[in-house]
């Protein structure tokens, strides 16, 4: 039987990796469908975030938990450039 820890390590991941997949399917749906062109910033954001969708897909599908290595630093520069664009859109 899988301890509680770690079903609860499991379902992180997978939470993780459907947020990661519903924000590149939704930046995909605004740029493509909709017609918005991206910023610039928006493209650096893009470049970090996409390939969290792949990473993290990759370790569910392996089960890899220690994922958070390399997931975490595209995650927390991704986040700065998104905390930069949203101080500069505000003004």
């Amino acid at each position: 039987m899988i301890p509680q820890r770690s079903n609860m390590t499991w379902n992180l991941l997978l939470l993780t990796w459907l947020f990661a997949l519903v924000s590149t399917l939704s930046a995909l749906f605004i740029g493509e469908v909709m017609g918005q062109a991206p910023c610039v910033l928006c493209w650096f954001q893009r470049a970090f975030m996409f390939p969290l969708a792949v990473i993290l897909a990759i370790a569910c599908y392996r089960s890899d938990f220690t994922v958070w290595r390399y997931a975490l630093p595209l995650t927390v520069i991704g986040a700065a450039l998104a905390f930069v664009h949203t101080l500069l859109y505000a003004g």
